[in-house]
């Protein structure tokens, strides 16, 4: 991708083309409309709000084969952009947990097959799936805390798995088994739902099927995220499903 400094060097370069008429200097062709649009989808990119982005956006559109005037203000607008650092525009924390927990199971399998046969880490327990998916939410997520308590439920505190302070988060994992089928897996969920309920906005349970030990797990995610209410609400992943 090209910057803005290329881009003004471009500019200035493509100002040499004019062609003079009587009345006025003009700017028009090829080179030029591609500049245009170039420049347009850039600032789009890194500076999308900006009010000088949308300025830039409207005068582009009328001027090729326009008056080198024009071509000049353009100029000035990437001048004023040269030295502030694009926005970046990150994912929705929904959005990268989704992505993590539904492509769990690919990691998981990935990992087995490791270089001359060394040591690995095989998911065999919860506290297994506990380990990777903590490595794998430090690659998005700063602050982690796992095993936090939440307390006063019941006459005693409770444990979950962790908790993303930023994002007012809980995540809660749990890995099927025999006697951890469906509905004993939903009792668990359910109980912790109601126990997270006014500490956090949203509670994230993610299961683990590796031994795909669940007959109905589309109807479990949506028993469990019908549990949502206005103060919290419920994510369900399964994977693999």
């Amino acid at each position: 991708m090209k910057t803005i400094q290329e881009l003004i060097e471009e500019g200035i370069k493509i100002k040499t083309t004019c062609a003079q008429t009587n009345i006025q200097t003009i700017v028009r062709g090829d080179v030029y409309a591609d500049w245009l649009t170039y420049c347009e989808r850039l600032l789009r990119q890194q500076f999308p709000d900006d009010p000088q982005t949308i300025e830039f956006c409207e005068i582009a559109r009328k001027a090729n084969g326009n008056d080198v005037k024009v071509l000049e203000r353009l100029i000035g607008i990437l001048k004023a952009f040269a030295d502030i650092p694009p926005i970046v525009l990150t994912e929705p924390i929904d959005i990268t947990l989704e992505k993590i927990c539904t492509n769990f199971h690919k990691c998981a399998r990935s990992i087995l097959n490791r270089h001359s046969k060394r040591a690995t880490l095989e998911i065999n327990d919860e506290y297994d799936v506990q380990d990777l998916l903590q490595g794998i939410l430090r690659l998005f997520i700063d602050d982690i805390r796992p095993e936090d308590y939440v307390p006063s439920y019941a006459g005693g505190n409770s444990r979950i798995d962790f908790y993303l302070p930023k994002y007012e988060t809980y995540i809660e994992t749990k890995m099927t088994r025999e006697g951890l089928r469906d509905k004993e897996v939903g009792e668990q969920l359910a109980i912790d739902i109601a126990r997270y309920g006014d500490k956090c906005k949203t509670l994230v349970c993610f299961i683990y099927d590796k031994g795909s030990f669940l007959s109905n797990p589309y109807g479990l995610i949506s028993d469990l995220e019908a549990l949502s209410s206005d103060r919290l609400q419920v994510k369900v992943y399964i994977a693999p499903i």
